[in-house]
């Protein structure tokens, strides 16, 4: 006599399991192995669309600024998403915004280095002794 097909279908995905992080959130940072969360893909499709217009021949910073508030509404607690929000309001001349988009960035990665370089850029209170603290 078999066994029921329930039973079989039990079986087979527990031999199927998965036991540890999923190699999709498997990556390497220098040497080491790190498991992180995926990202959000429209938030890392508008930063990308951000970069490249950062990176046009001229920067096209409104369209920068633009995509990057667009990243953000999809993630809004990534420090390197605020880092880059405060890069390019910096460029833009508003010093005052990129110091807020700088001390959010550091709300959410109080050890994240381009936001430690960023809040010392802008001379941010405790910005500039952390960043020169470090290595580089």
């Amino acid at each position: 006599m078999s066994p029921p097909r329930a039973v079989l279908a039990l079986a087979l995905l527990g031999a199927c399991a998965q036991t540890g992080p999923s190699s999709r959130t498997l990556h390497y940072i220098d040497k080491t192995l790190v498991t992180s969360a995926p990202v959000d893909h429209r938030a890392y499709g508008a930063y990308m669309q951000a970069r490249l217009a950062l990176d046009a021949q001229p920067p096209d910073l409104g369209r920068a600024l633009q995509q990057i508030d667009l990243a953000l509404r999809y993630d809004r607690d990534d420090p390197h998403l605020w880092t880059t929000r405060g890069e390019i309001e910096l460029r833009l001349g508003d010093v005052d915004a990129a110091r807020r988009s700088s001390a959010r960035a550091l709300a959410f990665g109080p050890e994240y280095p381009p936001a430690l370089q960023l809040a010392a850029q802008l001379q941010l209170p405790g910005g500039r002794q952390v960043a020169e603290a470090r290595p580089r």
